[in-house]
C-alpha cells in the first residue's frame, strides 16, 4: 500500500512533501493513521504488479498529478488536505475485493478509484456495494452499468462508444461486410460483444467473429479466409503486439482491405516498427491520447492541454487515455466532496445530478439511470498516415 499527499499543500501546517514510499507491513497501520490524521482519505485499487500494471501505473501517475492540483494552496476539502492511499491488486479479482475491504473498513476512505481491468472491476464493484462506498472504475463493461449499481460509477469510455464510432465510419465509406478478430481476454470479449450486437443496426454483416489466444500472433490464416469470404473491412480489438502482427500479415498477403483497431487509449503500437504495414489503419482514440491533433474548438481543450503539460513535467512522458479516466474520476470525486462534504452517502447523490460536466475524457451527463454519462464526443477518429496520427475530420474521409 502506498500513501501519497500533494507536494505543495497546507504549508502552514508543516506537512511533508509527496510521500510515495512503499510501507512495510509491520508499521503500515501506525504510519497511515498518522498521515491521514485530520485529512480526507481517498483510495485507489490498481494493478501495479500484474498483467495490467502498465495501465495501473498510468492511472497512479495521473492521480499523483491530480492530488497535487487539488491540495495546492491549501484548498483540499474544506481546508482539509487529501491523502491518497493506493493498494496494489496484483491484477487479481480477489486482490481488488480485498483492496476495497481494506480501504473501506480499515482506512475509512471516502471513495475509491479503480480498477482498470474488467475482472477486477467486477469484484471491486460487488465489494463496494457491500461496503457502501463510492467506486469510480477505470473501465466500463456494460454488465456493471446496465442496470446501474448505486455505488458504482465510471469515467472510462465504454466499448460500445468505440464500436459505434467504427461502425459509423464503415457506413460512411460504404463498407457492409466485416471480419472481427478480438483478444481472448475480457477486453477483447467486450469489444467483440458490442460490435456483433451493433453491426446489424448499422446494416453491416459480420462474416467472421473470432478470438485469439494471448500468445497467438499468426493471423495469416484468418486474413486468407477473410479474403476468400469477400470481407471488405477487418476490425482488430486487442493489444499492440497483436495489432502489429495483424498489419504485417495484411502486408505480407498484399491485401488492400482496410483495418480498424478497437478503441486506442495510448501510443503503445510502435509506428516505426510497423512502418508501411500500419499505413491507413483507422481507430477511435481517447481525447487525452490524441491531444496533439485535436481541433482548437474541442470543448475542454485548455484543460486537456494543462493536464498533459503537468503530467509531462512530473513524469517526463505524455499521458494516455487511462490517465485521463483517472484524472476525471479524481476531479469528480473532489467536486462532489467540496459541494456535499466527504460523506460516502452524499457523493453518489451529488454525481447523479451532475450534468454537462466537461472533463478531460469528454462531457459527462450522469443520472440515476446512467452512471457513466459519456457520449460520442469522448472519442476522435484517427488514421495512421506517414507514421503519424492524423485526425479523420470527415467520417468518410479516405
Amino acid at each position: 500500500m502506498y500513501a501519497m499527499r500533494g507536494t505543495s499543500r497546507l504549508i502552514g501546517m508543516g506537512l511533508a512533501p509527496l510521500v510515495a514510499a512503499l510501507l512495510a507491513a509491520g508499521g503500515a497501520d501506525r504510519a497511515l493513521a498518522a498521515e491521514a490524521a485530520g485529512e480526507v482519505v481517498v483510495g485507489a485499487a490498481l494493478d501495479l504488479s500484474g498483467p495490467g500494471a502498465a495501465e495501473g501505473k498510468e492511472a497512479r501517475d495521473a492521480l499523483i498529478v491530480e492530488l497535487d492540483r487539488a491540495n495546492r494552496a491549501g484548498e483540499g476539502i474544506a481546508g482539509r488536505g487529501i491523502v491518497l492511499l493506493v493498494v496494489d491488486t496484483g491484477g487479481r479479482p480477489q486482490g481488488a475485493a480485498e483492496a476495497i475491504q481494506t480501504l473501506a473498513r480499515e482506512r475509512e476512505a471516502a471513495a475509491v478509484i479503480g480498477p482498470a481491468g474488467i475482472p477486477e472491476a467486477r469484484a471491486a464493484a460487488r465489494e463496494a456495494g457491500r461496503r457502501r462506498i463510492p467506486l469510480f472504475t477505470l473501465t466500463a463493461p456494460e454488465e456493471l452499468f446496465d442496470p446501474p449499481r448505486p455505488w458504482v460509477f465510471s469515467t472510462a469510455v465504454p466499448a460500445s462508444l468505440g464500436a459505434r464510432a467504427i461502425l459509423s465510419h464503415m457506413t460512411a465509406v460504404g463498407a457492409t461486410r466485416m471480419a472481427l478478430l478480438g483478444a481472448g481476454d475480457s477486453q477483447g470479449a467486450e469489444g467483440r460483444s458490442q460490435l456483433s450486437a451493433l453491426a446489424p443496426q448499422a446494416g453491416i454483416s459480420l462474416l467472421m467473429n473470432e478470438a485469439y489466444r494471448r500468445e497467438e500472433h499468426n493471423f495469416l490464416p484468418f486474413l486468407h479466409q477473410a479474403r476468400v469470404r469477400g470481407v471488405e473491412v477487418f476490425v482488430h480489438w486487442g493489444g499492440p503486439a497483436a495489432q502489429l502482427a495483424l498489419v504485417r500479415a495484411r502486408m505480407a498477403l498484399d491485401l488492400g482491405i482496410p483495418v480498424y483497431f478497437g478503441t486506442v487509449l495510448g501510443s503503445a503500437l510502435d509506428l516505426k516498427e510497423a512502418g508501411r504495414a500500419a499505413e491507413g489503419v483507422v481507430f477511435p482514440a481517447a481525447r487525452v491520447a490524441a491531444a496533439a491533433i485535436l481541433p482548437p474548438d474541442v470543448p475542454g481543450l485548455r484543460e486537456i492541454t494543462e493536464f498533459r503539460e503537468a503530467f509531462i513535467r512530473r513524469h517526463r512522458r505524455p499521458p494516455e487515455g487511462v490517465a485521463g479516466f483517472a484524472a476525471d474520476a479524481f476531479r469528480l470525486m473532489v467536486s462532489a466532496m467540496r459541494a456535499a462534504g466527504p460523506s460516502r452517502a452524499r457523493i453518489p447523490k451529488y454525481l447523479v445530478d451532475t450534468r454537462q460536466y466537461t472533463g478531460l475524457t469528454g462531457r459527462f451527463d450522469f443520472s440515476e439511470a446512467n452512471h457513466n454519462g459519456l457520449g460520442p464526443d469522448s472519442l476522435v477518429m484517427v488514421r495512421l498516415k506517414g507514421g503519424r496520427w492524423t485526425l479523420v475530420t470527415v467520417p468518410g474521409e479516405r
